[in-house]
């Protein structure tokens, strides 16, 4: 956490220590006084080795601010590398009121040390509220830096978020509402379930009931568009848990099995994912079985997914857990796609003998098969604010691995979060068609693939841009429907004679 960088400039200057990231303690030194050199060393020894906590946030106060909501907080943040930088953790304070921010991104400003972060606003009421942001650093025990300058702002009423279960920027009711493609294709829009908190993933069981991850830890159940079953979490989200993606087993008529991803902090209280099997039995998730744990994950925004494959093998992907080496680190589950039996082990037909299928991912955000080609297409976060869609095949032979085949940027402002092929007949128009949501963009990306040319796009197309807020799943039902996630709501697109 700290530089050991002593700055003497002569015996008859002030003294200056530059400890952490831009951290500032000043010995002041009358002319006729001449400090030791050894004695300014050994100061910055002592105060290093004991100072391991964070620079606070930098922000620039500037004259108050009318806010509605939908706005990003941004500060600069100072670390000595990426490394230290992914140990940090951010909370706001508002009006004194301490929360966890969630969803912060950083990425490197001009100079080596200093970082630009955002992220979405905490819950306020309308009204004028100040704004502190602080840095959190979880070492032993946790240790927060001092409060930022004060910010000012007011949130106007018409899009304020009252209900602090759900953020502020997010709040945004579902309307039936009629949309057109720019191919004709007439879609209604409408919404199924409201009240949720935080939607991370959806997945279907057999009989067609929709399991919904919630960040907080609970699975919600709902049944022909009622919510349903107990609400009972799978952890308490006071152990720093954060549920991020859920899977339904090829054999859920016989088993019953759900599978689970959450990050959690490891016994070194760092942050770290754990892949888990849960059993359903009447709506409620229970007999936990832990198939992997330990992997290092990205403190502020962590980033996993998880699908079954055509061939019953459970494919799993981590970020990178903010150190990049470890995407090409092959004995590192980071930044890597794997493919596990359904209890955790390594298939007999895997290549090498290790779950590895394929590697270089910094952040997946999803993947799934194409419907007619068979194609695994995974979405990756490869920047704060950019995208790539990585396309792989199969290999041929009796051992298995991914093979790439082609990797395309997606357009400006889609950041991705959620990802899924349209394979059902329910929309002819739509069959094939790769539906990409950003919660950042705020829109739902249509990606249609050259049936005769894959995998080369022939076009996108934003749709919902703007109409429901943040786009943080989606998800294709077995009824044909598009089911997308908010941050508080699920709704539907569905063929307007439907």
């Amino acid at each position: 956490m700290c530089d050991l960088r002593a700055i003497i400039r002569n015996e008859l200057a002030l003294p200056e220590l530059i400890l952490g990231a831009g951290r500032r303690a000043i010995l002041e030194a009358r002319r006729n006084t001449r400090p030791s050199r050894c004695l300014v060393a050994l100061a910055c020894l002592i105060m290093c080795a004991c100072d391991k906590t964070p620079s606070p946030p930098v922000v620039n106060p500037g004259p108050p601010q009318t806010i509605n909501g939908t706005e990003r907080l941004g500060w600069g943040q100072s670390a000595s590398d990426a490394v230290e930088l992914a140990t940090f953790r951010y909370v706001a304070y508002v009006d004194g009121a301490r929360s966890e921010l969630s969803a912060a991104s950083c990425a490197r400003s001009g100079s080596t040390d200093d970082f630009a972060c955002t992220a979405p606003l905490p819950p306020m009421s309308a009204g004028a509220h100040t704004l502190e942001l602080a840095t959190l650093v979880v070492d032993g025990g946790p240790l927060e830096s001092a409060r930022s300058a004060p910010l000012q702002v007011t949130v106007v009423a018409s899009t304020t978020n009252v209900n602090p279960a759900k953020p502020s920027s997010d709040q945004r009711s579902i309307a039936d509402t009629t949309i057109v493609t720019k191919d004709g294709l007439r879609l209604r829009l409408s919404e199924m379930l409201d009240g949720l908190v935080e939607p991370r993933d959806m997945a279907f069981a057999p009989d067609g009931r929709m399991f919904i991850a919630e960040r907080s830890g609970q699975v919600r159940v709902a049944r022909d568009g009622r919510l349903v079953g107990d609400t009972t979490p799978l952890f308490t989200a006071e152990t720093g848990q954060q549920l991020i993606a859920l899977a339904v087993d090829p054999s859920f008529d016989r088993s019953h099995f759900v599978y689970v991803i959450y990050s959690s902090l490891s016994t070194s209280r760092a942050p770290a994912f754990t892949l888990a099997r849960f059993r359903e039995a009447s709506n409620t998730f229970g007999n936990r079985v832990v198939l992997r744990d330990g992997i290092p994950a990205r403190a502020n925004d962590a980033s996993a997914s998880l699908r079954f494959g055509a061939d019953g093998k459970l494919f799993v992907a981590f970020d990178d857990g903010g150190i990049a080496e470890r995407r090409a680190d092959l004995a590192s589950p980071n930044g890597k796609l794997l493919r596990l039996n359904g209890d955790g082990t390594t298939p007999d037909d895997q290549a090498g003998g290790v779950p590895m299928f394929a590697y270089g991912y910094r952040a997946p955000q999803g993947f799934d098969w194409h419907p007619a080609l068979r194609t695994l297409w995974l979405a990756d976060r490869d920047g704060a604010d950019s995208g790539t869609v990585n396309v792989l095949a199969t290999s041929d032979g009796p051992r298995k691995r991914g093979v790439p085949r082609a990797a395309f940027a997606l357009p400006p402002g889609t950041v991705p979060s959620s990802l899924a092929f349209y394979r059902s007949a329910g929309i002819p128009a739509m069959q094939n068609n790769l539906l990409i949501a950003s919660a950042e963009g705020r829109h739902l990306l249509r990606v249609q693939v050259d049936r005769l040319d894959p995998p080369h796009i022939v076009s996108t197309e934003r749709l919902l841009q703007d109409m429901i807020g943040p786009v943080r799943t989606v998800a294709v039902g077995p009824d044909g429907v598009i089911y997308v996630g908010t941050p508080s709501a699920i709704g539907k697109l569905s063929p307007v004679d439907r």
